[in-house]
């Protein structure tokens, strides 16, 4: 049975959820009461409610009604956001408008977190009765999740404010900081809570996920030595392994496992609707407004480690016979039963032709309120993020055939020497590396930020599909692609906050 307990409920046996009324809402950057801050109870009762923040719909809870993280696939190849109000296709295909409540709802939710890190950061110091060691500990956590959420910021954003600090009246109004003051920023945070933090209870932060979303941000900011040895500092510790069973990994059963680095944790059933939306059903179909495209099925290989259009296993009669078994996880064809006792899922209620499968369950319970964990990092990442810095930075051995080989491996697909070669140039390793990425992580939110940060989000752009299932197509307009604008209300109500450029 699944351990019912959220990371806000761990510390120190707080019993009630942190609402959304935890701040002051005159101010929400700055708590109601002045006398809070004098206990070690008050600072983790605070750093609850920064956690709080990461199941809020448009960061990681969101699905049906209300796009999540999860549901960014749709703004590349991998997925169609069907219904266009939810804010996703009119980013993908360049329509979207300053005005989005898509747009507001994502900049709220990353901001309201950030203004209560930086409450913690700044009050928690002060508290007497806590020891040194208890104070970085609170702050190292914070720290870690500021980085998180200016991380989220900048990959969708880019220029956007800095705000290290308790905001008052007075310096409410701040421009933008660039990109680079940005990442700066979020390392200077992840090396503070690497080196502070241990272990930590399922759920917190602690040194593992630190070291990993450190090892994300230099990937990101194309500092490749850097990831690569951060990334073996995280395997170096020895905490995590792969799971075993690829199959059931997206499952909440098995949701407590080595592989989870950091996931956001969520339960059904409590105060407020803290569930999560992203692994319920609407109309008896899961997921229906984010849906697979068949340019993402057909990129996973066959079981013999070729593309379809070279395997002499593939079936056209029946897709899924002899493919990559993460296929079947990821993603559910017409005519297959997904509920136990249900019907055929059918052709007409999809539009692109396939259904979501990754993170579904088998239940028609819990629309939006969900108890699965979202896994932020997983230990596979780590693995490949570690390959993927030794190929950029021309650093090719041994050990890239051996990271990408043990996540292959785990789903029982052969090896790179099998399959590929040997020897293999820089080039060609590259290939391998983004193809495995996509067949592992897809439908989790992460392929339209490896397009971004690879530069090529304009040639994985989906004009229009052959089949005519869908007019789903991603236009690339330079730098009105890259970056979304900034919500509207933001610009209006702050004369520093200039609009990003061609919105």
């Amino acid at each position: 049975m699944k351990i019912k307990i959220l990371y806000l409920f761990m510390i120190l046996g707080i019993v009630s959820a942190c609402s959304d009324d935890f701040m002051d809402t005159s101010n929400p950057n700055q708590i109601s009461d002045g006398s809070f801050w004098s206990s070690k109870s008050d600072a983790e009762y605070a750093l609850a409610g920064c956690y709080d923040v990461l199941q809020s719909k448009p960061m990681y809870g969101g699905g049906v009604y209300n796009s999540g993280i999860r549901d960014h696939d749709c703004l590349s190849d991998n997925s169609y956001n069907v219904w266009e109000w939810m804010g996703l296709e009119p980013i993908a295909d360049g329509t979207t408008d300053p005005t989005h409540w898509f747009l507001q709802g994502f900049w709220e939710s990353a901001y309201k977190g950030i203004a209560r890190c930086n409450n913690v950061i700044a009050n928690v110091p002060t508290i007497e009765s806590m020891s040194e060691d208890e104070i970085n500990t609170i702050l190292g956590e914070a720290k870690f999740l500021r980085a998180l959420f200016y991380f989220n910021l900048a990959n969708g954003f880019g220029e956007v404010p800095l705000i290290l600090e308790p905001q008052t009246v007075e310096t409410a109004s701040i421009a933008k900081s660039t990109v680079r003051e940005i990442y700066d920023a979020m390392i200077v945070d992840l090396t503070f809570a690497a080196d502070k933090l241990g272990t930590a209870d399922f759920g917190h932060a602690d040194q593992g996920a630190a070291l990993s979303l450190l090892a994300k941000v230099y990937l990101y900011d194309g500092k490749f030595t850097e990831a690569a040895a951060t990334a073996k500092q995280v395997m170096d510790l020895g905490t995590y392994t792969l799971f075993s069973d690829y199959n059931t990994l997206f499952t909440p059963t098995n949701e407590v496992n080595s592989e989870v680095v950091f996931s956001v944790r969520f339960e059904s059933g409590l105060a407020d609707n803290n569930g999560e939306a992203f692994s319920g059903t609407w109309a008896k179909v899961p997921q229906t407004h984010h849906q697979p495209m068949p340019n993402f099925v057909n990129d996973f290989y066959c079981i013999d480690g070729l593309p379809i259009d070279q395997s002499p296993l593939y079936n056209a009669n029946d897709k899924k016979l002899n493919r990559d078994p993460r296929l079947d996880v990821s993603v559910i064809f017409p005519g297959e039963v997904w509920i136990e006792g249900g019907s055929p899922l059918a052709k007409k209620k999809v539009k692109t032709g396939y259904a979501m499968h990754k993170y579904i369950r088998n239940t028609t319970e819990y629309l939006s309120d969900g108890p699965q964990d979202f896994y932020v990092i997983r230990y596979a990442d780590v693995l490949l993020m570690r390959a993927e810095a030794l190929i950029e930075s021309n650093q090719i051995s041994q050990d890239i055939y051996d990271l990408i080989n043990e996540v292959r491996e785990r789903v029982n697909m052969p090896r790179i020497e099998d399959v590929e070669g040997a020897g293999l140039s820089q080039a060609e390793l590259r290939n391998i590396l983004r193809h495995e990425r996509r067949v592992e992580f897809g439908l989790e939110g992460t392929r339209y930020y490896d397009l971004k940060r690879w530069g090529t989000l304009e040639e994985a752009t989906v004009r229009a599909n052959a089949d005519n299932i869908v007019n789903h197509f991603m236009a690339f307009e330079g730098d009105k692609t890259l970056y979304w604008p900034l919500p509207q209300v933001e610009v209006d109500n702050n004369k520093l906050l200039d609009q990003n450029p061609n919105w």
